[in-house]
């Protein structure tokens, strides 16, 4: 029979065999990832990685060090045709490939999730067999938390990636996007433009929807009275199109023509590249006054737009950052509350019940603020019908009118934010405007820049041509996808 003297002695030499195996695991960390930062997409500015510049693209890996090993993570690099220049796209009817020279270069941009990187290590623990290497590290600039990743190029035979699968996907032919958070399905029209409104908006199980669309869709309805004369238009009458794309396992970005046909010719046309990514969408919006205070020649111009629900969202609550606290209950049914929805721009607005959790954010610059009137209120009415539209009514409509009618000529921009907040509860929302209002400081070596969150590019002379469909069918004839 074992003596207490002897359990104490082989408890204590049991407990100094678990320190000495956990000390070693843990012996390459110099400092633990502290970061907790989880819905941002990390986009880094190539020059930062001066160790790999002008290295082959196939080549670079990069490593996280997490529980105690090195570990390939998921991340992109999205090429670029010069300082200030255009992203190459790789897919869609019409690519620019040709542009790439298979190099990491001081423009390009490297992309990974915050949420994947991990803690700092000595140099000479880095994994085996690289050539040369760059540590990367990202910081909060709210809590001056941290992570680290390792950016590492092999000279010959590079390790294999990561087999995670990727954190988007699309395809081109359907035109359908889905992230383990969220998916959309976007209409292809009858004559062939791939769009950018929905059919399908949905948050996935995983992210504590219930896999069902909840979109009825986004409403755009332009209002002009020319000399009192009213001129009524809505979304159908904008011509959208699939120009070009380009995707990874981080990010997909869809290249869109729009524009308005007026006697046959493409008036008002626009190039907006969308961006997706695991939660959260970027939509950059441009727009021209092209006659400076059009009220004084006897124009009115306001644009109405927002997003109507299904009557999925039937039991669901509105909140918004001008709402009061208790938010709105949204049943289909109008009451004094709702009626009196706050007419000042907020900073953001969601929607949340059994189908998940969608937030919206609109970000304004000076010149909008300065030029344009905003008001907002909010329809809860399903005998409220405002076509064209797939499911009659309108449920949780929060809208937005824009009056452009004494703004100043220019052409302005802003951004428009779209995010899914898994198994959401009141506050969640500051993580995601912290994603933008807060952007993630990066620093490699001695060098340091925030992450490129709202990067809008100089589009090569390519994407400055206006295409027909009939165009774009014919290019896919020639150059097959």
């Amino acid at each position: 029979m074992r003596t207490k003297k002897g359990l104490w002695i082989s408890t204590i030499f049991l407990l100094g065999i678990i320190f000495f195996v956990s000390e070693g695991l843990n012996a390459a960390v110099v400092e633990k990832k502290t970061l907790k930062r989880k819905p941002d997409p990390v986009i880094m500015d190539g020059k930062l990685a001066r160790e790999v510049i002008g290295s082959s693209l196939t080549n670079l890996r990069l490593y996280a060090y997490r529980d105690g090993k090195f570990e390939p993570i998921l991340f992109q690099i999205d090429e670029m045709t010069g300082e200030n220049g255009d992203w190459i796209m790789n897919g869609g009817p019409i690519k620019s490939l040709d542009l790439s020279n298979g190099k990491f270069d001081t423009w390009d941009k490297l992309l990974f999730m915050a949420e994947d990187i991990g803690d700092k290590v000595s140099k000479d623990d880095w994994t085996a067999g690289y050539t040369k290497g760059s540590e990367i590290e990202v910081i909060d600039p709210i809590t001056g938390e941290k992570g680290w990743c390792y950016f590492l190029y092999f000279a010959s035979n590079p390790p294999a990636k990561s087999t995670e699968p990727p954190y988007v996907s699309y395809d081109y032919e359907t035109e359908i996007f889905k992230s383990d958070m969220w998916e959309a399905h976007y209409i292809i029209t009858p004559d062939g433009f791939h769009t950018t409104y929905y059919k399908k908006h949905l948050v996935t199980k995983k992210a504590g929807g219930n896999g069902i669309s909840y979109a009825d869709r986004l409403k755009i309805r332009p209002r002009f009275k020319v000399f009192g004369m009213p001129i009524n238009l809505n979304e159908e009458g904008v011509k959208c199109n699939v120009i070009g794309h380009q995707i990874g396992p981080i990010r997909l970005i869809r290249r869109l023509e729009q524009y308005v046909p007026i006697a046959g010719i493409p008036a008002l046309r626009v190039v907006e590249d969308v961006m997706y990514y695991r939660y959260t969408a970027t939509v950059p919006v441009q727009f021209e006054i092209p006659i400076g205070h059009p009220r004084k020649m006897g124009v009115q111009i306001v644009i109405r737009f927002g997003t109507d629900y299904t009557s999925d969202v039937l039991g669901s609550r509105c909140y918004s950052s001008t709402s009061r606290e208790e938010g709105y209950l949204i049943n289909g049914k109008m009451d004094d509350d709702e009626a009196n929805y706050p007419s000042q721009m907020d900073n953001w607005r969601l929607i949340t019940g059994d189908f998940g959790t969608f937030m919206t954010r609109t970000m304004l610059t000076r010149e909008i603020k300065d030029n344009v009137k905003i008001s907002m209120g909010l329809i809860d009415d399903e005998n409220y019908k405002y076509p064209p539209e797939a499911f009659p009514g309108s449920i949780g409509y929060v809208w937005q009118d824009w009056d452009f009618s004494d703004g100043a000529k220019g052409i302005y921009h802003l951004y428009v934010e779209f995010y899914t907040i898994p198994y959401y509860k009141k506050g969640d929302e500051v993580a995601y405007l912290n994603y933008l209002d807060h952007p993630l400081k990066i620093q490699v070596g001695s060098q340091e820049s925030t992450s490129q969150m709202l990067l809008r590019p100089e589009y090569e002379k390519r994407y400055k041509k206006h295409y027909t469909a009939k165009d774009i069918q014919n290019h896919l004839k020639k150059n097959p996808m």
